[in-house]
């Protein structure tokens, strides 16, 4: 039987939505309750974990994180039947229900993650014995480290870190920024740095709890002055909005 933690009480009315789901749905279904609020250990309930290896109490996924900053996502009811893989390379296919207060504002995610290699499996057996050719797709770009995957007949268009706990989502961002980077974060200059914090800030990095404090350390700067620095960035993004919506004022 799954557990669910301490939740908004708002959210409490899908428990029996997310419980129904997973029961209807089947075992290759997993379905989970996200409190937005505390983006550390936002997953607060969780059914069918085995499908991506979480459990209650498992921070938000780095693309959770991004569609809770970014723009893109504000006015959409969610995200649907994209593809991701799990901790073990396994192909699913996701989708992120938002759910809102009565002020519209976004307290929570349903999501469903579906186990998609029996599917995979079976059309393979079928293409097998109709002797048919796919056509070849083209692979969402992983990192130059990244070692090498057997080639799936389906785009991966994004890469979601399925992480069992906070720390795995703080090093993974961290890790991808440095590998893209290919240089430590302490070897750069004030204006690359600025630029790495304004991608992570545009990530929901900083979202995190004690992401400041780890960001300060692998540049070797105090947290004073990264905190100086997202100041500068949140500033830039607010003269940005201002300039767009003069913009769609002087063409209206």
């Amino acid at each position: 039987m799954s557990k669910h933690l301490k939740m908004n009480p708002k959210l409490k009315i899908m428990i029996p939505v997310v419980r129904g789901l997973a029961n209807i749905l089947g075992k290759d279904y997993e379905v989970n309750l996200h409190d937005v609020m505390m983006p550390e250990h936002s997953l607060v309930m969780c059914e069918n974990g085995h499908v991506t290896g979480r459990a209650p109490g498992a921070p938000m996924t780095d693309f959770g994180l991004y569609m809770l900053q970014s723009e893109d996502y504000q006015n959409k009811e969610g995200i649907y039947n994209y593809l991701a893989r799990n901790n073990r390379g396994e192909l699913i296919k996701c989708s992120a229900i938002f759910i809102r207060d009565e002020n519209e504002k976004v307290i929570g995610f349903m999501c469903i993650n579906y186990d998609i290699s029996k599917a995979v499996a079976a059309q393979e057996l079928i293409e097998s014995i109709l002797h048919l050719d796919m056509e070849k797709v083209e692979q969402y770009p992983e990192s130059p480290k990244a070692e090498p995957q057997k080639p799936d007949k389906f785009p991966v268009p994004i890469r979601e870190w399925y992480a069992q706990d906070l720390e795995e989502v703080v090093t993974d961002s961290l890790t991808q920024v440095k590998t893209r980077i290919g240089t430590p974060l302490n070897y750069l200059t004030k204006t690359e740095k600025k630029e790495v914090i304004k991608e992570l800030h545009d990530r929901g990095f900083f979202l995190l709890k004690g992401s400041v404090d780890r960001v300060a350390k692998e540049m070797a700067n105090t947290k004073y002055t990264i905190y100086s620095y997202i100041r500068d960035v949140q500033k830039l993004e607010k003269l940005e909005k201002a300039h767009k919506v003069l913009e769609k004022k002087a063409v209206e």
